[in-house]
């Protein structure tokens, strides 16, 4: 038994460690499945020829390169807590001929070390579940922005219920549900952590962030983004059992810190019954479902 529940910190420093290990991995799947996303987060971040640029949760750098040639006559600066991220993101800037634009930091989100209203657009894809206190790197980006500077950050998740995508995401989890009792289909995550905890390595709080309980667009308005709306862009694909797993273990964080706590001898065999599981699926004509999709929040400060 825990004789406590681990500090925010270790989380932080747990979810970096993991980090480096997968970069080169992380590099290769972001550029693959997350161009996309990327792309409709800059289309709705509006960014001009000088504007100054902060990615928050750069990672290895697909969105703060592609800004980076938009904001050609301004300066795009890539934050993480991931050395290993950022030491791949560098070599890519240097190599695309952007050194000049764009320089990568370590950094904690949640204490920027920038003046106030040092930026002109704040972006962050796929971070801010990762913070500890989401709330508390909100109010960074808003206080790092200038009076009309423009925030986009994108969240993983699903549409909202009631609009089109949302009836069309629900009609399609009906279905795969009694294709999933069947054994007909999987999908990530959740098969991949099930199968952890029947392997002993169930979560642990130390792998998951404290997260905030208030919706995000609430969160911003509370902070004083004005002018906040949304819009959901999503997909999936239908992959091998190969493919499958080295996504959930790349993309999924609770999962890559699960492992990395786990013994060789423990993830040999995790990842051999995962992937003979996923063969039985796929003989019986079943599918491996990664989903891949987020719901984009826009906001101007005053």
């Amino acid at each position: 038994m825990r004789s406590q529940i681990q500090l925010p910190s270790d989380y932080k420093r747990l979810d970096a460690a993991s980090y480096d290990d997968a970069a080169a991995e992380f590099d290769r799947l972001t550029e693959q499945f997350n161009g996309p996303l990327a792309a409709q987060l800059l289309h709705l971040a509006r960014l001009q020829p000088t504007d100054h640029v902060l990615d928050i949760g750069c990672g290895t750098g697909l969105v703060a390169l592609h800004a980076a040639r938009l904001a050609c006559n301004g300066r795009v600066v890539g934050i993480d807590h991931s050395a290993g991220m950022l030491r791949q993101a560098s070599v890519k800037a240097e190599a695309s001929g952007l050194g000049d634009v764009i320089i990568f930091r370590w950094m904690d989100a949640e204490r920027l070390e920038f003046p106030e209203q040092s930026f002109d657009v704040v972006l962050s894809l796929y971070a801010l579940f990762h913070f500890p206190d989401p709330l508390a790197a909100v109010r960074e980006m808003h206080r790092v922005l200038r009076p009309n500077g423009r925030l986009v950050i994108g969240v993983g998740g699903g549409p909202s219920l009631l609009s089109w995508n949302g009836v069309a995401q629900g009609t399609r989890a009906a279905s795969e549900r009694v294709a999933a009792a069947r054994g007909r289909l999987v999908r990530a995550p959740q098969f991949l952590l099930q199968l952890m905890g029947e392997h002993g390595m169930g979560p642990d709080e130390e792998h998951r962030p404290r997260g905030s309980p208030m919706r995000i667009g609430q969160m911003l308005r509370r902070i004083g983004f004005k002018r906040v709306s949304r819009c959901w862009q999503g997909g999936r694909e239908e992959l091998n059992p190969e493919e499958f797993w080295n996504l959930q273990v790349t993309f999924t964080s609770e999962a890559r810190m699960r492992l990395q706590c786990a013994g060789p001898a423990q993830q040999a065999a995790l990842k051999e019954d995962f992937i003979e599981r996923c063969r039985n699926v796929q003989a019986k004509g079943g599918k491996l479902i990664y989903p891949h999709a987020a719901m984009f929040y826009a906001g101007t400060r005053a």
